[in-house]
């Protein structure tokens, strides 16, 4: 069997099983921890034809954001040819570095200040290392989103469509606003199990398929509103809360922006409603909604 690394200008030494791996494994056909002849680790990735060019666009982004010295970014390796998706034999293979951690204490982080901190400290220097970037790149507009799933349920979810409906009034001065606002790099799918946790630092952050452009509080709205979720007193003291303090000192949230957090983080929580509602999730669609009315109140 040829061997996976040697496009990528590596030698495998042997495959590691014994490593977990953190992140979904529903974003590829199949993935694996393999180690090169030097001794460093990969994780190496089985793709569908169809997912190819998304995952050279991600690829790029990854690598040139740890050209610009984003060290918590596990970034894919270019291949001897240039490209970032090795394809034989009607294989496509991408490798990425690999970062062995361990979880996050769930719910308990969410009490600490640190993690916050970290999350934060992330997203203020991926923006500082977004400059250089290749363009184009792919484009998240959630206000479109949010009116097409809003018809949807009508349809074919009346229940939950009659307990969002009023929340959409809490949520309709952003979507007003949100193509407008300025808009930055984003991770696309930042919460704390997508990154790769050193004890209460982030060790690297993994699963950038959603990576693009969005409104400026895209990632800050969707780490928030994940740590919320399990603890809504992190708000007021915690990782929630120290997220927001690190993100004001480093000018990501300013006086202009944050008005616009509360209902961002509402906003943010649709794409979970309607992952729930996909997988037929009933209690955590209960869960979400009753989120977002203590969120609106």
């Amino acid at each position: 069997m040829p061997d996976p690394l040697r496009p990528f200008g590596l030698v495998l030494h042997r495959d590691r099983p014994d490593l977990p791996i953190s992140g979904s494994p529903e974003r590829c056909l199949a993935r694996r921890v393999v180690q090169d002849s030097a001794g460093s680790l990969y994780l190496l990735e089985t793709l569908a034809a169809s997912q190819v060019p998304r995952r050279q666009t991600v690829a790029a982004v990854t690598h040139a954001l740890a050209r610009a010295g984003l060290a918590a970014v596990a970034e894919h390796l270019p291949c001897r040819d240039g490209g970032f998706v090795a394809s034989q034999n009607q294989l496509h293979m991408q490798l990425s570095r690999f970062v062995p951690g361990a979880p996050l204490p769930r719910p308990d982080y969410t009490e600490q200040a640190t993690p916050g901190q970290a999350l934060g400290r992330f997203i203020a220097d991926m923006r500082d290392c977004a400059a250089d970037l290749p363009k184009p790149l792919p484009q998240r507009h959630l206000a479109a989103y949010a009116a097409r799933l809003m018809h949807t349920l009508s349809c074919t979810e009346p229940a939950v469509f009659s307990r969002l409906a009023p929340l959409a009034t809490v949520m309709g001065e952003f979507f007003d606003a949100e193509p407008s606002l300025p808009r930055a790099l984003c991770h696309g799918d930042l919460h704390p199990e997508n990154a790769v946790w050193d004890g209460f630092d982030i060790a690297a952050v993994i699963d950038w398929e959603f990576t693009g452009l969005a409104h400026e509080l895209y990632d800050v709205a969707g780490a928030l509103g994940c740590m919320g979720i399990e603890n809504p007193r992190t708000f007021a003291a915690g990782a929630g809360a120290a997220m927001i303090r690190t993100l004001r000192e480093r000018g990501v949230l300013n006086e202009d922006n944050l008005p616009w957090l509360k209902p961002a983080v509402m906003a943010g929580r649709l794409g979970w409603l309607a992952e729930w509602l996909r997988k037929n999730d009933r209690e955590m669609v209960e869960m979400e909604l009753d989120y977002l009315e203590l969120l609106a109140r």
